[in-house]
């Protein structure tokens, strides 16, 4: 009966974030360091607690030093360095002693007791004034993480690592999405999360499936279990029948056929019925993204997040950084590819600094104001960016920026960083592009006051939309608010437009918006140079440009602006996408 009970199908609905469709095993993965509930353990059992503590704690050794026996030399230096410094904390006795008195003495079990000894070393290592020990408050979470999982039987076999898999999780961080093996992963089901969070970003990048939303089913759901990920409609379907699988067999095959339908023409250029010449490029985080970036027709990369790649290593010396920077620059030369400096902040908490709590980390220390305030490290970046410029095209793009004094000190930075190279005689490109993100409504109010200091203006719409609206965009409560076609995100991109326009740079848009094919009638007539999107979706846009014409998207938007119905104004650039490439949205 129980068996039967196990393979009967059952599905969970979310909200679809990333499309496509992926079926394989249950990974659960992401992070918890959450209070366990409390049980006393009898006296005859006490001996068998402890033993249970002693062999997690055990467990976590040797996968600590399992992790550095994988490393590569020189090159993970600093990850060897860490993992170091994990083993030295696992088997401190200020935290093990503690730990095995409450056991014998106070019953309580081995959960409850490590937990609570671990907060209390790691809130005295939050106390003191010196930034060296405030950072051994998070070694202690991250090796209390380890040891929780162990004695909560989370921990997955090694085999269970080596296949591809899609991942559960309550929510991702970007840090713990940037340690995962990407290689195998087939999809993202989340509980929490939204369309703009990162993980649906790094999903919509690496072109898999992922659905959020999907309330329970961590609880529900165990490793190894086979599921369904249909990141279409938003379904994750535990056991599916051979029925089901047959379905989504039938559909896969026709959303290839559609797709290469589409890339046949890829690689022409976007222009629109009436001869306007639209750039269309690829976002991108990831080296493994190459290849599908230029499979997809990207006119090089408009937006590359450099810090997914500080996530995975904070420590990373200029050669590091450079020898990275430098393989994307030639795998996309002759094309343009734009670094958008270290953009920590809001949900990607820098892990140097993740003890730290901000009360409202979105409206805090975030994007340049970051880089500025950790110049040594701002300038390891710019140092490698300008290394990888002797190889191709490069631009670098200031994140959050709010007003033109940030980016005249970015430039001076900059330009010291220019001359340090030349002293060295160190290869670089003449000149290089510098730019600024629009994500702020005071930076939108006055581009025209930032145009003198930059070559390019790129729209960030996922912060810009949450700042002018004052909706967190990863708080499903307020899900309903977040609006790209709320008319004063419109008025803000035409005044930033208008602003690039007199001073003759060129404004692209790096944001969500710019994938969305719903919405490029408005970018259209918006009248932006450049969009950049996910990979998966680069020939969707270009089809789409080809399709419209520049009069007819004018007049939508100068109606859009007459109209305070954020709503009415998304029906109002459907009913224009719909006519113009309805084949864009067959099922």
């Amino acid at each position: 009966m129980v068996k039967t009970k196990a393979l009967t199908e059952h599905i969970f609905r979310g909200t679809p974030v990333s499309g496509g469709v992926a079926h394989g095993v249950v990974r659960l993965v992401g992070e918890r360091f959450e209070e366990p509930i409390v049980r006393r353990i009898p006296s005859k059992q006490l001996k068998a607690e402890w033993a249970r503590f002693t062999h997690a704690v055990e467990s976590t050794r040797l996968e600590l030093q399992d992790l550095m026996q994988r490393l590569d030399g020189d090159a993970d230096r600093s990850a060897r360095e860490i993992l170091e410094m994990h083993l030295l904390v696992l088997a401190d006795s200020m935290i093990q002693e503690p730990v095995e008195k409450a056991i014998n003495e106070q019953h309580e079990c081995a959960e409850s007791a490590y937990y609570r000894v671990a907060r209390e070393c790691m809130n005295s290592f939050q106390r003191m004034p010196d930034a060296y020990f405030r950072e051994r408050a998070l070694d202690i979470r991250d090796v209390a993480q380890r040891v929780l999982r162990h004695l909560r039987g989370e921990q997955l076999d090694k085999a269970g690592h080596e296949k591809p898999a899609i991942c559960i999780a309550h929510d991702l961080t970007p840090s713990e999405t940037a340690q995962l093996d990407r290689t195998k992963v087939l999809g993202f089901a989340i509980e929490h999360g939204s369309k703009t969070s990162h993980t649906a970003i790094v999903a919509r990048s690496l072109g898999l499936p992922a659905v959020v939303h999907l309330h329970g089913i961590c609880e529900a759901l165990h490793t190894a279990e086979h599921v369904l990920l249909d990141g279409d409609d938003g379904l994750l379907i535990l056991n599916p029948t051979e029925k089901t699988i047959a379905h989504y067999k039938a559909r896969e095959l026709k959303a290839e056929r559609r797709e290469a339908r589409l890339n046949l023409d890829c690689r022409a250029p976007a222009v629109t019925l009436d001869g306007r010449r639209i750039t269309v490029g690829a976002n991108a985080e990831f080296v493994e993204e190459l290849k599908h970036i230029q499979d997809s027709g990207a006119e090089g990369i408009g937006l590359f997040r450099t810090e997914f790649l500080y996530l995975e290593n904070p420590n990373a010396s200029e050669e590091r950084l450079s020898k990275v920077y430098c393989k994307v620059v030639q795998t996309l030369s002759p094309e343009l590819v734009i670094f958008r400096t270290l953009d920590l902040g809001g949900d990607k908490l820098d892990p140097a600094n993740a003890v730290e709590k901000e009360a409202n980390p979105f409206l805090g220390w975030r994007g340049i104001r970051v880089s500025l305030s950790k110049r040594d490290f701002f300038k390891r970046q710019l140092r490698a960016i300008l290394r990888a410029s002797a190889h191709g095209p490069v631009g670098i793009m200031y994140p959050m920026v709010c007003c033109a004094q940030e980016v005249i000190i970015a430039n001076q930075l900059l330009a010291e960083c220019r001359e340090e190279l030349a002293q060295l005689n160190v290869p670089m490109a003449d000149t290089v592009q510098v730019g600024a993100m629009i994500e702020i409504p005071s930076a939108a109010t006055i581009a025209d006051l930032i145009t003198p200091h930059v070559d390019f203006f790129s729209i960030g719409t996922n912060d810009l939309i949450q700042y002018t609206l004052a909706v967190d965009r990863v708080n499903e409560r307020v899900a309903d608010l977040y609006q790209p076609t709320h008319p004063a995100v419109l008025r803000l991109i035409k005044n930033v437009v208008a602003a690039s326009a007199n001073k003759k740079i060129w404004v692209g848009m790096c944001g969500e918006m710019a994938g969305d094919i719903v919405l490029t009638p408005l970018l259209i007539g918006l009248g932006l140079d450049e969009l950049s999107a996910s990979s998966g979706q680069v020939p969707k846009v270009k089809h789409a440009v080809r399709k419209l014409n520049t009069i007819e998207c004018s007049e939508l938007l100068q109606q859009a602006l007459q109209e305070p119905d954020a709503a009415k104004i998304l029906r109002m650039s459907a009913d224009v996408a719909w006519r113009a490439y309805p084949e864009l949205f067959e099922e």
